[in-house]
């Protein structure tokens, strides 16, 4: 909400950027949800939420912020702006913030909103670092009450009082009179505007490099904004229909290097020798080397992300793996992609994993390997892991290049798993149902029988 404006549109390419994609038999979505309010019920979660009570000092505002000023039903928020006066203040709105509550470094942040329309009124969803210093400040989306068609995005950096800003605007359609989702997708070297889904802005110089909180507001009056006047009605209302958090796999090329320029995996968690090398790359700059930590004992090389997995949620892990002649695997040594299901303390659930490279694997060429895996009742974290397996003292190295991780949703039509889903599937399935095949037991239930069949077709007339 702090402003400096200046003008400019950059355009960036970044990793994890991009919808949905189809993949062979099913949809592959690399960003995961972390944290989201749908707001269900009649009343602002508090275990999500802070709802503000204080008089803002900065920007000339004149509003005090009061929680009678948020409400929730009808599935939405709703913060209500009135010519109320109260402590002092003349006008009385509403603030929700997440501060101390849920912080997160880089991923997807939006929000899908109706905002409010009169002269004087400054409606905003913001972000803060969890440290309390300003600057930095990601501006995801802002209007001014007396122009409803513009939303503006702006980035804050600096040290104070030496405070500089990239700001742009998009002039759109009347953000006043139905919903539109604004949303920012920061990564480590980029921050990157949509409004509705389409990419409006971006910037990448001097992004944050630390933990950030969400604010929804409204101003009322202020140096930008400027105050309401003889032609600004109340009461006004910003209507909120959700606000969600993601993430994605972050250096999953192993190029990025990290704030003080290490190269060595930045953002992956490691474990024995585990380093980002120039050697061999598969795409950009750099490839993942991993080997043996040479124990003496059965031990493992591993990096690691973690995301946020509830049961029943699919997954999906891929990578890109290279034995390469001049360090080739030897002995017993196995590379993997593996993905581990774990309790809210930690414990192992269950592990699925993906041989990706032995002793006899072909040389001096990438081949991609890929994991899927389905979280058990319990789940509370699903940990992406590429790992270097060496029980004895055999040398050799494993070089990953360009992984993925997220959600996957198979698509059960496509039965013989050809990527499409088309007549013979049916042909397929009905084979294997005549024979008693174990395939055709298409719900699981330990039996073949015709509710199987009942089920492959409702499947089947859905497709893929």
């Amino acid at each position: 909400m702090k402003k400096m404006h200046t003008m400019a549109m950059m355009s960036v390419l970044a990793a994890c950027a991009g919808a949905a994609q189809a993949q062979q038999a099913g949809t592959f979505d690399k960003w995961i949800r972390t944290w989201s309010d749908e707001f269900p019920g009649t009343a602002i979660d508090t275990t999500k939420w802070n709802v503000s009570n204080y008089a803002p000092n900065k920007n000339n505002e004149q509003e005090y912020y009061r929680p009678l000023a948020v409400t929730v039903g009808s599935g939405e928020a709703v913060i209500t702006s009135t010519f109320q006066p109260w402590g002092g203040r003349p006008y009385t709105s509403g603030e929700i913030t997440t501060r101390g509550k849920f912080t997160q470094q880089y991923g997807r942040f939006e929000a899908r909103a109706k905002l409010p329309r009169t002269r004087g009124l400054w409606p905003a969803f913001w972000m803060l670092p969890a440290s309390d210093a300003w600057p930095p400040e990601i501006d995801i989306m802002e209007l001014l009450g007396h122009d409803p068609t513009r939303v503006h995005m702006t980035h804050h950096w600096g040290t104070w009082p030496n405070v500089q800003s990239y700001t742009s605007s998009w002039v759109g359609p009347d953000f006043t009179t139905s919903y539109h989702e604004f949303r920012v997708d920061w990564y480590p070297d980029a921050l990157v505007w949509y409004v509705d889904g389409v990419q409006r802005s971006s910037h990448n110089a001097a992004i944050p490099q630390e933990p950030f909180y969400m604010i929804l507001n409204t101003a009322v009056g202020g140096d930008w904004p400027g105050m309401p006047d003889a032609t600004t009605v109340f009461p006004q209302r910003y209507h909120i229909e959700y606000v969600r958090a993601y993430k994605c796999l972050i250096n999953s090329s192993f190029d990025q290097l990290g704030p003080t320029g290490n190269v060595q995996a930045w953002q992956w968690t490691k474990s024995g020798n585990v380093y980002a090398e120039t050697l061999i790359p598969r795409t950009g700059t750099r490839s993942l080397k991993l080997f043996g930590p040479f124990t003496g004992t059965p031990n493992s090389s591993t990096a690691h992300q973690d995301f946020p997995a509830v049961a029943g949620e699919r997954f999906r892990g891929s990578a890109w793996f290279l034995n390469r002649s001049t360090d080739p695997m030897a002995g017993a040594n196995v590379a993997s992609i593996d993905i581990e299901f774990r309790s809210s303390t930690g414990t192992v659930l269950s592990t699925v994993t993906t041989v990706g490279l032995t002793a006899a694997s072909p040389r001096n060429v990438y081949n991609k390997v890929v994991v899927d895996g389905q979280a058990p009742a319990g789940t509370a974290t699903a940990r992406f892991m590429l790992k270097f397996y060496q029980p004895a003292a055999a040398a050799g190295a494993a070089f990953i290049d360009d992984a993925e991780f997220g959600y996957f949703a198979p698509c059960f039509a496509d039965f013989n798993a050809d990527g499409t889903a088309d007549f013979f599937d049916y042909l397929d399935f009905v084979a294997a149902f005549s024979t008693n095949a174990p395939g055709a037991d298409f719900n699981a239930d330990t039996s073949i029988d015709f509710f199987d069949y009942l089920d492959f077709v409702a499947a089947f007339s859905v497709g893929c």
